[in-house]
């Protein structure tokens, strides 16, 4: 049996940072564009959340496909084939001449960006376990902030300068760096005699998996968290830049906050994981959201639509959400060692859907509130707590 040579946190978190920073990127240097991009295609708000909706769920699904080709194949593999779908769907985004070859060709996208995503994080399984898995989760979580954060400055500003084009033309450097990531800084994480191949059993082996007790209420955890952060990135276009009127060329400063908050809350994840293990982390985080949920909401009906009482709060949701997210994806992936592909997948395609169906329904009509992101962010809370108090010593035992 050949040991997988042990390798440094730090070294896992860097190789794998532009794999994981591909679907974040693909979700957030457009969205400045997303009203200019509206206009010329002619195209509704509905019409415009398909690129987000679409893109989410099929990333959500194709995830269940390349984790048990993973498992099956090795990861380099897979993560080479992913890198190039990404970088295809890219150019072909950027050549759009309607809205629905826009929408056609953000899947092609996804499928890359789910690829990359989903062996990244059975990589790191492959490598860790227990807290430091979950470690590895917060800060490459850590590392996905950078997306938030300067994306909408980089895409408003190619928008701007070059037209909307540049703004998916500009993530052909991330595909590159993957790739060249990839190829010096991490062996193969997935030794031929633990690999496992593909039967007709893969969907019974999924539906094991999400009966697993752990991984079911770890994955929701996740996936309320990456739901606020999908909800934000869906109306802030419409509410600071419709709404609220402020220049395209501001909006990355405002949207940044989000990625702010998901930075924060990602390396205090880390930390606090190692301090107080993964359920109280997870509870936390349901605190956290629900104050930062009841403010917004209160804030909003006594003064109506500001900028003030939409960003402040999220950064309370923000950091919630991403507490969340990395010690609920730890926790999820604990109980799965020779099957972390496949487990990898099902939870991103679980966050993914979830937060899909969420945007979907929550965004139904034209957006003119904060509300659409604080109720969720109060009742998911509220639901969150009520189901992990009362099960403390079962999820617990993820320390």
């Amino acid at each position: 049996m050949r040991k997988i040579p042990e390798i440094a946190l730090s070294r896992t978190v860097i190789a794998l940072a532009p794999m994981v920073m591909g679907l974040a990127l693909a979700m957030d240097i457009y969205i400045p564009a997303v009203p200019h991009i509206a206009d010329i295609f002619h195209a509704s708000a509905g019409k415009m959340q398909l690129t987000l909706t679409l893109f989410m769920l099929i990333a959500g699904l194709m995830q269940l496909i390349v984790g048990p080709l993973a498992d099956q194949f090795g990861r380099k593999i897979l993560s080479f084939v992913a890198i190039t779908i990404f970088a295809l769907g890219t150019l072909l985004c950027s050549s759009a001449h309607s809205i629905y070859e826009l929408v056609s060709y953000r899947i092609i996208q996804a499928i890359g960006s789910a690829g990359m995503l989903v062996v990244s994080f059975a990589i790191v399984r492959d490598l860790y376990h227990g807290g430091k898995s979950a470690q590895a989760y917060s800060y490459l979580n850590g590392v996905i902030s950078f997306s938030p954060m300067f994306a909408p400055f980089i895409g408003s500003y190619l928008d701007i300068r070059f037209g909307w084009p540049s703004t998916f033309l500009a993530l052909l450097i991330t595909a590159a760096l993957a790739w060249i990531a990839l190829s010096i800084l991490l062996p193969e994480s997935l030794p031929t005699n633990r690999r496992q191949k593909i039967t007709v059993h893969i969907f019974q082996g999924y539906r094991d998996i999400f009966s697993n007790q752990l991984f079911f209420y770890y994955t929701l955890a996740a996936a309320m968290g990456l739901s606020y952060l999908y909800l934000f990135c869906s109306i802030s276009p419409y509410v600071i830049i419709r709404l609220l009127h402020i220049p395209e060329s501001h909006y990355g400063f405002y949207f940044a906050f989000m990625g702010v908050s998901f930075f924060i809350g990602s390396f205090l994840s880390g930390f606090t994981v190692a301090k107080i293990g993964i359920y109280h982390t997870v509870v936390l985080g349901f605190f956290i959201t629900l104050i930062g949920g009841i403010i917004m909401t209160i804030w909003y009906v006594i003064t109506g639509l500001t900028i003030n009482n939409f960003i402040w709060p999220m950064l309370l949701i923000g950091i919630g959400g991403t507490f969340c997210m990395g010690a609920g994806t730890g926790g999820a992936m604990e109980p799965f060692g020779e099957t972390a592909g496949a487990a990898s997948a099902l939870g991103g395609a679980t966050r993914f859907a979830f937060s899909a169906i969420v945007g979907s329904v929550v965004i139904t009509s034209k957006v003119s509130s904060t509300l659409p992101l604080a109720i969720p962010a109060v009742l998911f809370s509220l639901l969150g707590i009520s189901l992990f108090l009362p099960l403390h010593k079962r999820l617990a035992i993820c320390q």
